[in-house]
């Protein structure tokens, strides 16, 4: 299957995504600050600590790679993660914060470089060593991406060198030093895990790249674990070692100590320098991305400055705006006094990430089909264990940190931008009390993304109702909702589809047992509501029916019609299927074939048109409502869904190419099938397996066909229409 590459996308996991998740993580407080850790914690209580930040991190990576399964992430990493979930009002306001993390945590790096430096010089200056090495990361960052991505590879290899230098080494290979004692408790417990905890706030620069990937979807989610797994076995491993080979004394006052344990010390200054030196050119990297997104969706003042590439694809402005921050940030000195609060944004993002997780997951919405599934107890625990290790590493800082995040929300929430439809604060606010109905209208509409099956069904028999129960629950089951429209027909009236020889007086008698019957589908957790209205014209009363729900907050978006179209005149079916269309609700008509009935419940087929193929980029489609009532009833089912074609011989390779894509952008499971056949339709049809249903999209001209269709026997047949409300690929 082909991959659209555009641009400058053209990284891997590996170079675009594992790299920088590594180099990251693996700095500073590996090689200066572990042995600290272990010699006052203990080995039991490092370890306690490297696990408890890695848990969190590792939360958030799955929760990453869940979210980025699910949708198109561009440029901006984490903020494009947030904002395409829960709002541009909410993705500013940790965009923001998360920009000044990564730029500030860049000169603070550098001057880690500086005071690694003069460990082997010690009378050049710090801030001199520290400017002269940003301006020879800014220079690299400004001429090309590309050559910083491959000089981050030659940093790796580098660090893996002095890495394996330090297990090549230490007294650990002849017998060893005592293992450290437990934690004494002379220094507190969180004051020493807030000393390792920003080893792995590294965690954003992985998804940094994102608008650089070929492919994000899936490389993103390979990049992210290998690069946790790899740093957290490398960390853990590193704490062992320098147990078995140092004191407790040594370990504390000697921050140098794994260089002197190294079979090589001057491998691990050249490691430590490469660490800080790749650390703050990956943040570099990275930051000018974040604010090149938000400039994107206007959220920065003069956004079309912000937005400027070259040829190439390089964001020169907004390079050229963060190698300014980081250089006064340099000349104004040290930047200790606010390194937690920078911890507190990394948090922050981290909680946000989970978080918006968590209740795409709370909310079931059958837009929120991510191909790689964590369970809701770890983006749980990933939002929760955020905000606790904020408050216990500093409350302070954590409360700065909120009070201008909360400030920066209200800042955007205030400022008029055009909203795009894609996040899921209205699904939020619908599955919450009456109270947040306000609330949701007050909201831009995100109708598509938060898309879920409501579904209208007129009725003037309850055993026809009965009957098509458990097709209609594996459509809307578990979150979508039934209103049934009681038909009260008056005698003598000849149009009443659907009912079969059913007489006046039995439809009366069953329609008093529709409250009844709608309480037993409510038992079986699909939320029902019920009417029953008196009728003479079975059409008229449809059509009025339709415009007056139209008018609801929840209006139905399925109209669901279990009669053949052959039940009703041309006419009359015409003007159902177009009210459907004006009222922009979809259209569902079951054609059950009274042997085949529902199969086996395994099967079903999907027939698309070749008329897609005018456009490859799937922006015109009618069979969105056809593949979302596929893919829910396959949930329910446990079947497989088939795609169909009907093409020219010489289509018949873009046709496959055009169905691979869809079900790659669609999220649809592996065992989904593809059928491109170059026989005509009708034929292929009656030859196809009787199925157990065959779904079948049209648009509102072809009334004439579904009936012909229909004639068709031995199949049960759903012909949908669409409502362009709902969107397969949102």
């Amino acid at each position: 299957m082909s991959k659209e590459k555009t641009g400058s996308r053209s990284f891997g996991a590996f170079a675009g995504v594992f790299i920088p998740t590594f180099l990251s993580i693996i700095g500073l407080i590996l090689f200066l600050r572990l042995g600290y850790v272990v010699g006052e914690a203990g080995l039991l209580g490092a370890l306690i600590i490297i696990v408890l930040s890695v848990s969190v991190s590792i939360a958030t990576g799955l929760a990453l790679c869940s979210i980025v399964s699910n949708i198109r992430i561009k440029a901006g990493g984490a903020y494009s993660i947030v904002h395409k979930t829960l709002g541009l009002e909410i993705g500013g306001s940790i965009g923001i914060p998360l920009y000044l993390a990564q730029t500030l945590s860049s000169a603070l790096y550098l001057f880690g470089f500086a005071e690694a430096w003069k460990f082997l010089f010690p009378q050049h200056p710090l801030p001199l060593v520290a400017i002269t090495i940003f301006l020879i990361v800014f220079a690299i960052v400004f001429i090309s991406t590309k050559i910083a991505v491959k000089i981050q590879i030659g940093v790796f290899v580098l660090i893996c060198i002095a890495i394996i230098s330090v297990f090549l080494g230490g007294s650990a290979l002849s017998g060893g030093s005592e293992i450290p004692a437990s934690f004494s408790g002379e220094v507190p417990f969180w004051m020493i895990f807030a000393i390792f905890f920003p080893a792995v706030t590294g965690l954003m620069s992985g998804i940094g790249m994102s608008g650089e990937l070929s492919d994000p979807k899936s490389q993103i989610p390979k990049g992210v674990i290998y690069g946790l797994l790899a740093t957290t076995v490398i960390y853990i491993g590193t704490a062992i070692w320098l147990a078995l080979s140092a004191s407790t004394e040594a370990l504390i006052s000697n921050n140098l100590i794994i260089a002197d344990i190294a079979i090589s010390s001057n491998l691990v200054i050249a490691g430590i320098l490469t660490a800080t030196f790749s650390q703050g050119l990956t943040m570099l990297i990275v930051a000018p991305r974040v604010l090149q997104a938000m400039g994107e969706n206007s959220i920065l003042p003069k956004s079309d400055f912000f937005t400027k590439t070259t040829k190439k694809g390089e964001p020169r402005n907004v390079v050229m705006i963060t190698g300014a921050i980081i250089a006064v940030s340099i000349l104004l000195g040290s930047l200790n006094m606010v390194a937690q609060i920078l911890t507190m944004f990394f948090l922050v993002t981290y909680a946000m990430i989970n978080l918006s997780v968590f209740i795409e997951q709370q909310l079931g919405l059958r837009t929120f089909r991510p191909t790689f599934k964590v369970p809701k107890f770890v983006s749980l625990y990933g939002a929760v264990g955020s905000f606790v290790f904020m408050f216990l590493i500093n409350p302070y800082a954590c409360l700065i940190a909120l009070i201008f995040i909360i400030s920066v929300y209200f800042t955007i929430a205030q400022k008029s931008f055009e909203q795009k439809p894609g996040d899921v604060r209205s699904g939020l606010f619908r599955s919450l009390s009456e109270w947040a109905t306000k609330k949701t209208l007050s909201l831009p509409e995100s109708i598509r993304h938060i898309w879920k099956p409501n579904i209208l069904i007129p009725v003037s028999s309850t055993r026809n109702l009965a009957g098509n129960f458990p097709l209609i629950k594996s459509i809307a089951y578990p979150n979508g909702t039934m209103t049934v429209l009681g038909f009260k027909m008056k005698k003598g009236v000849e149009e009443n589809p659907g009912t079969g020889k059913v007489s006046d007086m039995e439809m009366e008698e069953e329609l008093k047992e529709l409250p009844e019957l709608v309480e037993k589908f409510s038992e079986e957790k699909i939320f029902t509501s019920y009417s029953t209205i008196d009728v003479e014209n079975y059409t008229d009363s449809l059509i009025v029916s339709m415009e007056a729900i139209d008018s609801q907050v929840f209006a139905p978006n399925i109209l669901f019609l279990p009669y053949k179209p052959q039940q009703l005149p041309k006419r009359n079916l015409e003007r159902i299927i177009y009210a459907s269309k004006k009222n922009e609700s979809g259209l569902a008509l079951f054609d059950k074939d009274r042997k085949v009935g529902l199969g086996a419940k395994e099967d079903l087929h999907v027939w698309i048109s070749p008329k897609a193929l005018k456009d490859n980029l799937f922006e015109r489609r009618y069979y969105d409502l056809a593949l979302l009532i596929a893919y829910s009833i396959k949930k329910n089912w446990n079947g497989k869904i088939n795609i169909w074609m009907c093409v020219d011989k010489e289509e018949e390779h873009r046709a496959r190419t055009y169905l691979d894509n869809l079900v790659y952008e669609a999220r649809f499971p592996e065992s989904t099938e593809i059928h491109v056949v170059n026989k005509g339709f009708e034929r292929t049809l009656k030859e196809s397996p009787d199925g157990d249903i065959h779904i079948i999209p049209f648009e509102p001209d072809d009334t004439e066909r579904i009936i012909d269709i229909a004639k068709i026997e031995g199949k049960s047949y759903f012909f949908v229409l669409d409502s362009t409300k709902e969107s397969i690929l949102a």
